[in-house]
């Protein structure tokens, strides 16, 4: 009797336990499922029946659905992963496991193909595009799998976490090496175009006795480089603003791959409970990629932060 209330106890405990360690994991996880979701069916609405067809608007669009799909699919498989743990079974496991790492994969496609996109046509104006056409019809096909619990305790988990931090660093050097010819790119442009502008400044005040029709000339000169200022300016914030997107994409798995090499090498029986709770956090820490991007989308894209104002004013007047 006194071992079986003695083994009820420490059991007690032990769960107690573990519901302290993944308390921030569950309120992360609920507020990313809250937010991601409102924030993704917005980027979905607008994106898809407010703006002008582009290949960028439909990677965006792909890029939210993968986010969606995870806050309303895997937030709640990762929760009852957590609150469920002797209750949970393989295959649901597996399911679990394979949605959260496929869903990476492919916005880690999505965005390097974005950064490809925006280089091919900033640096690259003159030469073969990616049409619309072949952006409708790009399907993301990435087979993933995760290690069984029989290899835990072999070479296997280390191989396995390796691999995917060669995909990552791969992907980002190629998306980060594009954002940096585009940047390379913008800064010729505003130098030759600063050259432009004081060549004009220049001609007009040496010219000020001409006649009307060489003053409309100069001043239809002057209007083409305002022209293509604006142009610029646009693609600038734009390719910032998916910049941006990448950074944060690549910030948020920095923690995970960092605890998930630290998970498999050190022992974890050796750790305090705040040392588990924060490793926990560092493994959840792409949930980020769920809620931000719509954040990002409301910041630095006037339009879109345009068109939420004019939805959210409709519904309250409608309600």
């Amino acid at each position: 009797m006194n071992s079986s209330s003695h083994i009820n106890g420490t059991m007690e405990e032990i769960r107690d336990e573990y519901f302290k360690v993944i308390i921030p994991v569950l309120v992360l996880s609920v507020f990313t499922m809250t937010v991601g979701t409102l924030g993704n069916c917005l980027v979905l609405y607008i994106f898809k029946f407010k703006y002008r067809q582009s290949n960028h608007r439909y990677f965006i669009i792909c890029l939210a659905a993968c986010d969606l799909t995870g806050s309303l699919i895997g937030i709640p498989f990762l929760i009852a992963e957590m609150t469920l743990t002797y209750f949970y079974g393989t295959t649901v496991c597996k399911i679990s496991r394979y949605l959260s790492h496929f869903l990476g994969f492919c916005s880690a496609c999505i965005i390097m193909i974005i950064a490809i996109e925006r280089y091919l046509k900033i640096c690259k104006a003159n030469g073969k595009q990616m049409s619309s056409n072949m952006a409708r019809r790009f399907n993301l096909k990435v087979s993933k799998c995760h290690y069984q619990d029989t290899y835990k305790d072999t070479f296997f988990p280390l191989m396995y976490q390796a691999f995917l931090l060669l995909w990552f660093i791969l992907a980002m050097i190629t998306t980060c090496a594009c954002y940096a010819q585009i940047a390379c790119r913008f800064r010729t442009r505003n130098a030759a175009q600063n050259i432009i502008c004081q060549c004009v400044r220049i001609k007009n005040s040496l010219d000020s006795l001409d006649t009307s029709s060489g003053r409309c000339n100069q001043l239809a000169l002057k209007g083409t480089v305002i022209n293509k200022s604006k142009s610029e300016i646009k693609a600038y914030r734009l390719a910032k603003m998916l910049f941006i997107v990448a950074a944060v994409y690549l910030c948020s798995y920095i923690p995970y791959f960092g605890a998930s090499l630290d998970n498999i090498t050190e022992k974890k029986f050796l750790r305090s409970l705040v040392e588990r709770a924060s490793i926990l956090v560092c493994l959840k820490s792409f949930l980020i990629n769920y809620f931000a991007n719509p954040i990002v989308y409301g910041l630095l894209d006037r339009a879109f932060r345009a068109e939420c104002q004019n939805l959210f004013y409709r519904i309250i007047i409608k309600y």
